[in-house]
């Protein structure tokens, strides 16, 4: 494809030598051709097949040609060469071409031609992939994201395929550079590859539609060609020597942060939260690298750094500390995780980390100023804290349990004991920047208005009802404190006031326990064995609300069975059965009496 240099102009007519006037008016005219060919492309493209295109026209707008440089010489014309717009309308063209064959994947076929051009690119046989990797260095902020999310679509396409030397040269721009937005390009690449889901189907998408022209050649794909996971192991490992040389640049941009950087600085953090999400579907070995370097993160919680940088890191942090999916059902803890809860409990106990907490514009102690402040960072920091609490109270409990360490029940009584003195001061704290921010009652326990904080977020609301449960469960082992603890964290009083929430509706817990959105099943399992060891307490604290609350249990039994019989779960939920038919059994002991 040949486009004319952006602010070269013809050499004049009466000057032009005849050979060369000739070369510039073919140049022009084969320019105009290409052109005309990247449009029946597109237009192709868009009806999902390219088998109308004649192989010479397929290859035509790949292949580039010479020009000829300042000091005489000629050489191939690059796309750096090229004028913005169409650089712009070529890559354009390449993003549509890959989405498509990723969207057909999806569906185990391809129009084969559309996979001959996939193939000849991954091939680099016109040195295409190259020259869009040499865009990351453009000054052409629309160029450069164009080329970025093109790059990731290709890699996707490719998969395992991909050239090595391609990702090296990527990461290694990122140690090449001072620049944060120089590092956005690569940064972006492997964030876009890393955050792909293999089954982009639309639930409502006729599962009919072949996706493809009725007129295609199309080819079967094998269903296992769509596992995207190798390509993103294999761009993590490629980041992997370069981490933390990355991870101390981006502290030194936060250690001074300007808003020229934001940009930067949530892309990184994005695509970190992104490699060590459960959702990347990642192995241990691939990401362990990334659950290290994180405390100095903590340390830019602070008022130098606005709520949008804010909610990233907590967010970051929040994933590292997968509680309800992952940290709960091990029986021993990794220690990345372990060092960030006790630095985050640190950090809120002794550096009075809520109080840098910026929920609203302006001066003041809680930011001050008016509006309704920001409501999502209030969730993120709260469940943190909550996950943080549960993580050191579950690791506790464990070394204190680990019969290999001779411990007796006097060491875990003096271990637990002092967490407990710790945790209590923690959880004092969050309630009092809690009742700061938002209209509570102050007589109102946590164990109650945790609900409420959560009320429009379900797997916020689900994890943080876990945690409350177990750090109850983890440090009442010998009976109910004798100090503000309990209120604090009594779980019925967190069951009585969700079941509130939802309006009494069994429909709803049901809901939840058929979905995969939250990690309600474990919670309604661990509390039912909490009602069940602890009866007398639950019918105390549920007092007149106790039928109430009892009726949305029974009802729920009623439903599941009903669902069992008709085979509509997709797990076992005979455990769920026999605590619910349990309880009931004590329910209608107690009312006999």
């Amino acid at each position: 494809m040949v486009l004319r240099r952006q602010g070269v102009n013809p050499p004049s007519e009466t000057m032009e030598e005849p050979a060369k006037k000739k070369q510039r008016i073919e140049n022009e005219e084969e320019e105009d051709d290409a052109i005309t060919e990247i449009e029946r492309f597109q237009t192709s493209l868009l009806a999902q097949c390219l088998c109308n295109i004649p192989e010479s026209s397929l290859r035509k707008p790949f292949t580039g040609t010479t020009i000829e440089t300042s000091n005489g010489e000629y050489r191939t014309q690059l796309l750096s060469d090229w004028e913005p717009d169409k650089t712009l309308e070529f890559i354009s063209a390449l993003q549509l071409l890959f989405d498509v064959a990723i969207k057909q994947s999806t569906k185990h076929i391809m129009c084969s031609r559309i996979a001959d051009v996939c193939e000849a690119l991954a091939r680099n046989e016109h040195g295409i992939i190259d020259q869009i990797i040499d865009l990351s260095g453009t000054s052409n902020k629309f160029i450069s994201f164009a080329a970025s999310r093109a790059l990731a679509s290709f890699f996707i396409v490719t998969k395992e395929n991909i050239e090595p030397a391609w990702l090296d040269r990527l990461t290694q721009s990122l140690l090449n550079t001072h620049s944060p937005s120089q590092m956005l390009f690569t940064l972006d690449v492997v964030k876009r590859v890393v955050e792909h889901r293999d089954d982009l189907r639309h639930p409502v998408e006729d599962a009919e539609n072949p996706g493809v022209s009725l007129h295609c050649n199309i080819i079967q794909l094998d269903p296992e060609s769509e596992d995207s996971t190798p390509v993103k192991a294999m761009c993590v490992k490629a980041l992997e020597s370069k981490w933390i040389i990355l991870v101390s640049k981006f502290d030194t941009i936060l250690g001074s942060y300007t808003p020229q950087h934001e940009s930067a600085v949530l892309i990184f953090l994005e695509l970190w939260e992104s490699i060590i999400s459960v959702k990347a579907n990642l192995s241990v070995i691939d990401t362990k690298m990334f659950f290290s370097q994180l405390d100095n993160m903590v340390m830019h919680l602070n008022v130098n750094v606005p709520g949008v940088i804010w909610r990233h890191l907590l967010g970051l942090f929040n994933e590292v500390l997968c509680y309800g999916s992952t940290l709960s059902l091990q029986d021993i803890l990794p220690d990345e995780p372990c060092s960030l809860a006790h630095l985050i409990v640190r950090a809120v106990k002794d550096w009075r980390l809520l109080d840098a907490l910026p929920y609203r514009q302006g001066s003041g102690r809680f930011g001050g100023g008016s509006g309704d402040g920001d409501r999502p960072l209030l969730q993120k920091i709260v469940l943190l804290v909550l996950k943080s609490v549960a993580v050191t109270v579950k690791e506790t409990r464990s070394d204190s349990s680990d019969s290999s360490l001779g411990s007796e029940a006097e060491d875990i009584d003096a271990d637990m004991a002092v967490i407990e003195r710790s945790i209590r001061e923690v959880l004092r704290q969050l309630d009092h920047c809690v009742k700061t921010l938002l209209p509570f009652h102050p007589e109102m326990p946590l164990s109650q208005w945790v609900v409420q904080v959560f009320n429009d977020q379900d797997d916020f609301l689900i994890e943080g009802m876990v945690c409350c449960l177990d750090v109850a469960v983890g440090l009442f082992y010998r009976g109910p404190p004798q100090n503000d603890l309990g209120p604090m964290l009594r779980p019925t009083l967190t069951f009585m006031q969700f079941v509130r929430a939802i309006s009494y509706d069994p429909s709803v817990l049901v809901d939840l326990l058929v979905g995969t959105e939250t990690c309600f099943l474990l919670y309604l399992l661990r509390f039912l064995k909490y009602i069940k060891r602890n009866w007398s307490e639950f019918v105390s604290c549920c007092g007149d609300e106790l039928d109430n609350t009892m009726t949305v249990l029974i009802r729920l039994r009623l439903t599941v069975e009903r669902l069992v019989s008709k085979t509509l779960f997709q797990y076992n939920i005979s455990p769920i059965l026999r605590l619910l038919e349990k309880c009931e059994s004590l329910y209608e002991g107690n009312v006999d009496n």
